[in-house]
């Protein structure tokens, strides 16, 4: 459990965005990465930058765990890693102007056009990283693939930022697993670099308190199962129910989808039943940001159970 140490859980935090000078012990200027696979470049760059505090996210466990490891052998203790979406991590976790730096090396290219919504980079994106570098901030992109970092350059340059690049990396780069491989194989590597130019603006959706509800009667087995498949859409997002675990007691958990702005979570929605009076919340195995889709089903939950639309 050596990578323990550097696990932060953000979707558990009471306050976003949260003091990272208290989560670091320490007071400094702010790095991330995002995707930083195994660690190779963070290690690295720990090294090289100690007055930085690095922040790396990624979306594999695996990852965690090997990143981790690497910066226990290395004895490196100013990074912190989260399993997390980078592209909302940043937007979220992060005030404006808070950040130094934010580097992405040889992110999924996704080339074709129904995947779009999956590249990192992309115009929502920029205006992300323009809101949260502070003056003079910087963003570093290494690619293996030239058109992904003209599109790049072009996000950017259009949220206001200076841009150099992309150009290609002769040398040695971020020393990362893909730049090796890629290398063995002959590809060419590009670097793009940009600084913030003018102050950009971000709309953040996760924040608040734990959403919970309570029914001041009980509820019955038959209402909660009729819960399944309960849904709601809306521009920019939405839930639904798809499926329901029933204990012995009467009370239920159930298994939820959300979508706020193309950032998707699943997790739990617990039907306490009381003798009473029922309570719905959110699970704490399965805590989620905070985000409006996940509120709204909550609510949502709550009021087909009271106002009778899921019957004995």
């Amino acid at each position: 459990m050596d990578f323990a140490r550097y696990l932060i859980r953000p979707e558990r935090w009471e306050e976003i965005p949260p003091d990272w000078a208290v989560l670091f012990g320490r007071a400094g200027p702010l790095a991330v990465e995002i995707g930083f696979g195994n660690g190779e470049f963070l290690v690295e760059a720990a090294h090289a930058h100690p007055e930085l505090n690095w922040v790396g996210f990624e979306t594999g466990l695996t990852c965690i765990v090997k990143a981790g490891r690497k910066l226990a052998r290395a004895g490196v203790e100013h990074v912190r890693l989260a399993l997390a979406d980078g592209r909302f991590a940043l937007r979220e976790l992060f005030s404006d102007g808070a950040v130094d730096c934010v580097v992405v090396h040889f992110p999924c290219p996704w080339p074709k056009q129904s995947h779009a919504e999956r590249r990192v980079m992309d115009g929502d994106f920029a205006r992300t990283l323009a809101a949260v570098l502070g003056p003079g901030g910087r963003f570093e992109l290494t690619t293996d693939v030239l058109r992904y970092a003209e599109d790049a350059a072009a996000h950017l340059e259009r949220a206001g930022f200076q841009i150099a690049g992309p150009t290609a990396v002769l040398a040695a780069g971020p020393g990362t697993r893909y730049e090796a491989k890629w290398r063995r194989e002959g590809r060419p590597i590009w670097s793009l670099r940009a600084q913030r130019g003018r102050k950009g603006c971000t709309l953040r959706i996760a924040e608040g308190t734990m959403p919970h509800v309570r029914i001041g009667r009980a509820v019955t087995p038959g209402a909660l199962a009729q819960l399944v498949g309960l849904k709601e859409t809306w521009p920019g997002g939405a839930f639904v129910i798809k499926g329901i675990y029933l204990s012995s007691d009467g009370s239920a958990l159930l298994r939820a989808f959300a979508t706020d702005e193309g950032f998707e979570q699943q997790y739990l929605v617990a039907v306490m039943r009381g003798t009473e009076e029922t309570l719905v919340k959110l699970d704490g195995a399965t805590v989620p940001f905070r985000t409006p889709a996940v509120k709204r089903s909550v609510a949502a939950v709550a009021a087909a159970l009271e106002d009778g639309r899921c019957g004995p």
